[in-house]
């Protein structure tokens, strides 16, 4: 033997440790998929629920016509309350 097989050996060494070592780190693509399916499932169920809820109402019925919305409306119209151009009122 001369001294580059040698050299060739220790390299072949090396790179198996390596090669053992990165596939012990790596992870296992059953257990990698399942976790992926189970993280889908929830992610659709969340959503489907949101979905659900957004058809609720998010108001009473006739809220409209209570005096604090009236008011609001109303306020919201006024020039002088809101810094809008237009005439301002005689106080």
């Amino acid at each position: 033997r001369d001294s580059t097989e040698r050299g060739w050996g220790a390299a072949r060494r090396a790179m198996g440790f390596l090669t053992r070592w990165l596939a012990g780190k790596m992870e296992d693509p059953a257990k990698r998929q399942a976790d992926f399916e189970k993280h889908m499932t929830t992610t659709m169920a969340k959503c489907e629920e949101m979905k659900k809820n957004w058809e609720q109402p998010t108001k009473t019925h006739r809220w409209w016509t209570k005096d604090r919305n009236q008011l609001t409306y109303k306020f919201s119209l006024e020039p002088m309350l809101v810094n809008a151009p237009g005439r301002a009122q005689n106080w």
